[in-house]
């Protein structure tokens, strides 16, 4: 657990959460934690979470002073600091809906005074909201941290031997299956994804488009390139080296990639299926409340965006018949349609 080192797991969910009180029982919340836990080593991969957990259990844990020997002490620091935000809010918010209850022998209660009352339920439920909302910002974080942060340089201080200066892969995340996975997209962040259309920066929102997403660029965008053009691109991708040509394919490729994708999530994502049953999502509240969109507009919507992902769809498949055209040497004539109009004729064919 990247948490309670020396006894002082209050302590630390204090200073990473600023509102919560430090008297909250650290042990109370450790069985959420791990529950956060699993869901990021999901997101960054094992092998990350496990450098982070053997550094925490170090000695070399937040040294006192600066060890000119081991820069990457000061990184590894950081790292674990990164990954214990979003596990601590991820905790809390699945802790804190209980600890609003009091749970004796006489069964569920509530506490009142004269100074402290429980929250009205629209209250509880923006700050719900807002928990996951600090979350997510936190795994945004984390992330964007791991992609700047791939190898550090470390100088040997051995006098016997002039110094050599060699590169060390010191968080194996461009290594990891995580990251791997996440670059088989042409889009595979919330920055990318809102470069074409705004989704309010919800990670969220952008994780729940991912299976859409993937589907989409499997069975629409990839037929339109050649099978070595979609593995170079997948390379450049990984390797986080796109040639200024494949970056402007990328990013027509990008455009009907989000649109198709939002136009089958309009249908969908309105919908959640539980073993209960399967739910209309409708969001409620005393100052602020949407109403659902009813079928016929989310119809609507859907058709606009998939309407514009195909425009862009063949956008992206002429530029790339451009492309083969010239490595081709073929000259592509325009041609003039109005050469086939006879004004004679009622009617004309194009």
């Amino acid at each position: 657990m990247l948490f309670n080192k020396d006894s002082a797991g209050s302590t630390e969910l204090k200073a990473l959460i600023g509102f919560i009180y430090k008297s909250i029982n650290f042990d109370n919340l450790k069985s959420y934690i791990g529950f956060a836990q699993r869901d990021i080593k999901k997101i960054i991969g094992s092998d990350v979470f496990q450098v982070a957990q053997d550094h925490y259990d170090s000695e070399n844990y937040l040294l006192a002073e600066i060890d000119e020997a081991h820069p990457e002490y000061t990184i590894l620091d950081e790292l674990v600091e990164r990954i214990q935000y979003p596990v601590a809010v991820h905790a809390y918010r699945r802790y804190v809906p209980s600890s609003d209850l009091s749970h004796s022998d006489k069964g569920r209660q509530i506490f009142v005074s004269e100074q402290e009352k429980p929250a009205f339920e629209w209250q509880i439920e923006k700050d719900n909201a807002n928990l996951l909302r600090l979350a997510n910002d936190g795994t945004d974080m984390l992330l964007e941290f791991l992609d700047s942060i791939m190898s550090i340089v470390i100088t040997t201080l051995d006098t016997s031997e002039p110094p050599v200066a060699t590169e060390s892969l010191l968080i194996p995340w461009k290594t990891s299956s995580a990251y791997l996975s996440s670059r088989e997209l042409f889009i595979h962040s919330v920055d990318e994804f809102e470069q074409i259309f705004m989704i309010g920066g919800s990670r969220l929102t952008f994780m729940s488009l991912l299976p859409i997403m993937r589907r989409v660029q499997d069975n629409e965008i990839r037929s339109c390139f050649t099978a070595e053009k979609y593995a170079e691109l997948l390379v450049e991708i990984v390797e986080d080296d796109v040639t200024a040509e494949n970056e402007t394919i990328l990013d027509k490729a990008r455009q009907p990639l989000a649109l198709l994708t939002l136009s089958v999530a309009a249908k969908r994502l309105t919908a959640e299926i539980l073993p209960d049953g399967i739910f209309a999502n409708v969001t409620t509240s005393v100052i602020k409340a949407k109403m659902q969109a009813s079928k016929v507009d989310r119809n609507e919507v859907a058709a606009s965006l998939e309407k514009d992902g195909l425009r862009e769809l063949r956008k992206l498949q002429d530029h790339l018949a451009k492309i083969a055209a010239v490595a081709a040497g073929v000259t592509i004539e325009p041609v003039d349609l109005t050469e086939r109009i006879d004004v004679t004729d009622k009617f004309v064919r194009l």
